[in-house]
């Protein structure tokens, strides 16, 4: 159809055809456009409302010493929450990549828990009856824990598999 077309003819179709495409673009481009906003503004909208920007001038007469008081009580809080962990003889992950170490194959860890106050590590997973008790007992004979604990139902294996070890770490 290019060939039976004169010159003018093909240069207004081009036009055309070029028209629609800038069109269809645009188009696409603005929807995109739209579709990212739409997404980011949710959480925009929660950093805003969440925590309004503060005020970084101090304040002036009695209510700075309110504001210093309520600074240092934080900043207390936040040193006490944090000294089990500072204080700690043995690295939570170390203690962690030894226990996983240890895990035979068959056991599958689904979750871990660990309670820095309280020393206690609890794995939970999936594993054959047998493959528990072999968990157990490599876990029991590993000096970096000071008992091991299973529920009896999972070494019994009513649990269909499922398992929960408790490990106390040696200090």
């Amino acid at each position: 159809m290019a060939n039976v077309l004169p010159p003018t003819a093909q240069k207004k179709l081009w036009r055309m055809y070029r028209a629609r495409f800038i069109v269809v673009f645009s188009v696409l481009l603005s929807t995109l456009a739209l579709f990212a906003a739409l997404l980011i503004a949710p959480s925009y909208l929660a950093l805003r409302i969440a925590a309004p920007p503060q005020q970084s001038a101090p304040a002036a007469g009695k209510g700075g010493t309110t504001d210093d008081a309520v600074a240092i009580a934080r900043t207390q809080a936040i040193v006490v929450a944090l000294t089990p962990l500072l204080a700690a003889t043995t690295s939570p992950s170390s203690v962690i990549a030894a226990a996983l170490f240890d895990r035979p194959a068959g056991v599958v860890i689904g979750h871990i828990t660990y309670a820095a106050d309280t020393g206690q590590l609890t794995l939970t997973g999936t594993a054959p009856r047998g493959a528990i008790n072999v968990y157990r007992d490599e876990l029991t004979a590993d000096t970096r824990f000071s008992s091991v604990s299973v529920p009896v139902s999972a070494l019994v294996g009513t649990e269909d598999g499922r398992f929960s070890i408790t490990l106390t770490i040696a200090h």
